[in-house]
């Protein structure tokens, strides 16, 4: 997997869940948080990017989608605002057990 290390800010608004990475486990954490928010927007129709965003905390972390449209009718998902002067950034795309987690940026 090619890292990218961005050198400009970045702000996102994101739609999702966060939660406490015990023991630093941020891929079981994660993929709980980012099920949880998948399954609100898909059953409730959100519009949205399509992009699964982690966004890590010390040990603690949020998993959202942007959306298209602001919501209306919320149906429980966090709000979270984020904005980096540095970021990185990779893209995997297949099963994510084939996914090795990154270490140190």
């Amino acid at each position: 997997m090619n890292v990218e290390i961005i050198n400009e800010p970045l702000t996102i608004e994101l739609y999702g869940f966060g939660g406490v990475a015990a023991n630093r486990n941020y891929g079981e954490t994660g993929m709980r948080l980012m099920n949880k928010m998948w399954g609100l927007v898909k059953s409730n129709h959100l519009k949205n990017k399509g992009v699964n965003i982690w966004v890590y905390e010390n040990q603690n972390m949020f998993t959202g989608v942007e959306l298209y449209e602001p919501l209306e009718n919320n149906p429980g998902l966090e709000f979270k605002k984020v904005t980096l002067l540095k970021y990185a950034r990779c893209k995997h795309i297949g099963p994510y057990h084939k996914y090795t987690e990154l270490t140190h940026i």
